[in-house]
């Protein structure tokens, strides 16, 4: 039985209303000093992150139920674009994590007490900061909303078919050239 479509598509609703959201306080700066903008992104992203690893586990699931679907060359650049789309989002969740355990005086006592360990909390605080503070926060989320986006042309492919609708025509047909 293929449990695949139950797991995908919430995480999918989740993570394209945090990418347009994220997308959306990058090109308002007033909006990203709202209190309510990193908590309900933050609420977003990792369920959605967690949703995304459920629908990966049960993506391979439904290949290995499928007959031939080694050889079949839109299931493995679906599955390759699901993949990396998971790590851009959980690269920006990471950093979500960071930055909310950087918050906490606790965790930086705890820092203070081994030396290793402080470096280590100093180098993740300077990458979540770099990831969270610059340019590079939207270009990973409009990555991971192409990335998305992508995917699920692609997935659409193997379920309808590659002329369902002309977005699914033009990505079937932007890797496979006919």
């Amino acid at each position: 039985m293929n449990i695949h479509p139950l797991f995908v598509h919430f995480p999918i609703g989740l993570l394209v209303v945090y990418s347009v959201l994220e997308l959306g306080t990058y090109c308002l700066p007033a909006q990203r000093r709202q209190a309510w903008a990193f908590p309900v992104k933050a609420f977003l992203l990792f369920v959605g992150v967690l949703g995304a690893f459920a629908a990966l586990i049960s993506g391979g699931i439904a290949e290995e139920l499928i007959e031939g679907s080694s050889s079949d060359p839109v299931l493995e650049m679906h599955a390759l674009f699901a993949a990396t789309t998971t790590v851009f989002y959980l690269v920006i969740a990471a950093a979500y994590l960071n930055r909310i355990f950087a918050r906490e005086e606790w965790f930086d006592r705890i820092a203070a007490s081994n030396r290793f360990f402080a470096w280590g909390w100093s180098v993740k605080k300077r990458l979540a900061h770099f990831i969270l503070d610059t340019w590079l926060l939207p270009v990973l989320a409009l990555l991971a909303l192409v990335g998305m986006t992508v995917t699920g042309a692609l997935g659409a492919t193997m379920v309808y078919g590659p002329g369902v609708d002309p977005f699914v025509s033009f990505i079937y047909h932007f890797f496979w050239a006919q």
